[in-house]
């Protein structure tokens, strides 16, 4: 069983902000045993859920600043983005973060294509 530690690790090390390269991410991870496979599969998308839920009364504009430009695959396209940048980043991330990297567009489609 991988640590939280660990499976920070695997998803820096695939360096998603570099060429956001889903292909070239799936080729390093189908190296990945089944087990850390499945658990960093669990991973990525209990982060991205927690950031969606955290964030979506500020993305759908409830929280009074207006919602962010993204429609319902962009959100998830941005929560997932947020989590492929890595554990720093993550954990610093804000709403009014997510809010300037909807409106920059700077956010890829998508982090989670790298499981499939």
């Amino acid at each position: 069983m991988k640590t939280e530690k660990q499976l920070w690790a695997i998803v820096k090390k695939a360096k998603w902000k570099l060429d956001h390269d889903d292909e070239r991410i799936k080729a390093e991870w189908s190296k990945l045993d089944e087990d850390t496979f499945k658990q960093l599969e669990k991973f990525i998308n209990e982060k991205a859920f927690i950031l969606s839920r955290e964030y979506e009364g500020a993305w759908l504009g409830k929280d009074g600043k207006g919602g962010f430009d993204v429609s319902d695959d962009g959100w998830m396209d941005l929560t997932a983005d947020v989590v492929g940048r890595g554990k720093t980043f993550y954990n610093g991330i804000t709403a009014e973060k997510l809010r300037t990297m909807a409106d920059e567009n700077d956010y890829k489609e998508c982090f989670l294509y790298c499981l499939h």
